[in-house]
């Protein structure tokens, strides 16, 4: 067998990469011939922890977590309690009065935190005032620059996680002069850039029709003047195009791929060696009779229905080889902000801000941070919004207040839906009026804190 070596620079001590930097997705993929030091280890300090701290607000809203942390990434925001301001850097609105942080005002004139603790810090005990933060409006704000999405760190993030995540599904090892552009460019920073950003509105819509909500997205295939393409959608915020190749390598035999990498951990996969052999793969599963029933639902109407099983994902093979025709043609691109492409990625994140998609690792936090051993009652400030935190309480009401022992992702779903009125989305939007029905629902329960607790104690049991 071949000796495996590094696809940067032909060293046969190597290591395991993280193709997508493992504080960007719950869903590793990795690439086994990368050195460790010189073209692993170091690329962090190079770009990809400038590119992980100015997202550390999308991982948080998303539930994604680095393996090698203990908490989710902090972000800075902006806190007004009682006419108030306080900048901090937070996780979540709950650890602000877990009893261990400490605000301080912007103009330093106030501080605040639990009782007992600010009582030791104060040096003229009657300065001290207590503050019930359930009787204020809790108003959050957050700066967002969209400057990180254009710079040389992001293209050169986004160039490794193209050229690694291509190597890897053709088995790539060792430095080949195919990729010189490339590695050039994701190593030193020189080179031509081979990157440049989507800036096609319908595209992204359509994209967004069809994944998850924060899902990653990489799609390859052989563009035109036979460049080998890579698109990366980078949690459906941006998509860029990265010339991994300008010519197809001869060692690479897998030249139609792609991949959804999803904030549940799981993930898409479809690989073919050619945009054609994906096609006949799909239209082949059409032809197959063993892959659908007939029914006859009126007389003389028969219809084709898809059995449950196929061989194939239909609808996911039909949206891949649709989008990427689209990707061939459409060369609407850029690598400067403007009017267009800012409008963009600022609704991208607006959307990701503003819509909850529910899994079992986002509940379980939500449970661990709020339900934590000795924590307080839980009592619902009817006067402050935030609707993705009342979403989630809404759903541990329901639970307890239904009695439910055992839960399952599929239950999970049904209980959003029909909390909602929603049907197949999985995407889960609480509108003004929406939060102020299921608000209402639980604060005119009677005991509505332990329908709370018993919910979230079905969640606790629910094994990882």
């Amino acid at each position: 067998m071949e000796e495996r070596a590094c696809i940067y620079c032909g060293n046969t001590e190597i290591s395991e990469s993280d193709i997508v930097p493992d504080a960007l997705t719950n869903a590793r993929i990795t690439n086994k011939n990368v050195c460790k030091t010189e073209h692993n280890n170091k690329f962090s300090d190079l770009f990809e922890s400038d590119v992980i701290a100015a997202l550390a607000l999308i991982t948080n809203e998303l539930d994604i977590k680095s393996r090698k942390g203990n908490s989710y990434a902090a972000y800075q925001a902006k806190i007004k309690i009682d006419g108030i301001e306080y900048s901090t850097k937070m996780t979540s609105e709950k650890e602000l009065f877990n009893g261990k942080k400490v605000l301080i005002s912007t103009d330093k004139k106030y501080k605040l935190s639990s009782m007992e603790k600010i009582k030791e810090m104060a040096e003229d005990q009657s300065q001290v005032e207590a503050v019930d933060i359930n009787k204020f409006p809790l108003q959050t704000s957050v700066e967002i620059s969209i400057e990180i999405y254009f710079s040389k760190k992001m293209f050169r993030m986004i160039s490794k996680i193209a050229y690694e995540w291509y190597c890897s599904r053709n088995n790539v090892s060792g430095y080949h002069e195919e990729f010189s552009n490339i590695v050039s460019y994701i190593t030193s920073g020189r080179g031509n850039n081979p990157v440049t950003i989507l800036q096609n509105e319908e595209l992204y819509n359509y994209y967004e029709e069809q994944v998850s909500l924060g899902s990653h997205g990489l799609f390859c295939f052989i563009g035109k003047g036979g460049k080998i393409n890579v698109i990366v959608s980078l949690f459906g915020i941006a998509m860029y195009r990265v010339i991994v190749s300008n010519i197809v390598p001869s060692f690479c035999k897998n030249n139609f791929l792609f991949m959804e990498l999803r904030t549940d951990s799981s993930r898409k996969e479809i690989i073919h060696s050619s945009y054609e052999d994906a096609e006949k793969c799909l239209l082949s599963t059409f032809s197959d009779k063993n892959s659908f029933i007939e029914r006859e639902f009126i007389p003389g109407l028969r219809i084709r229905i898809q059995k449950e099983v196929p061989k194939i994902d239909i609808i996911l093979y039909s949206f891949v080889l649709d989008i990427t025709k689209a990707f061939f043609e459409l060369y609407d691109e850029t690598l400067d902000p403007n009017e267009t492409i800012n409008k963009i990625i600022y609704h991208n994140i607006e959307e990701i801000l503003q819509t909850s998609s529910l899994h079992k690792k986002a509940i379980k936090r939500f449970v661990k941070e709020y339900f934590f051993d000795g924590h307080e009652v839980i009592k619902l400030n009817p006067d402050s919004s935030n609707k993705k935190t009342l979403f989630l309480m809404y759903i541990l009401f329901i639970i307890g207040r239904n009695n439910i022992e055992i839960i399952d992702d599929n239950l999970l779903q049904r209980i959003a839906k029909e909390a909602l009125g929603m049907g197949m989305e999985n995407k889960f939007v609480v509108t003004d009026e929406m939060e102020k029905k299921l608000q209402g629902e639980i604060l005119s329960t009677e005991g509505y804190s332990e329908l709370l607790e018993k919910g979230a104690e079905v969640i606790k049991r629910w094994k990882d």
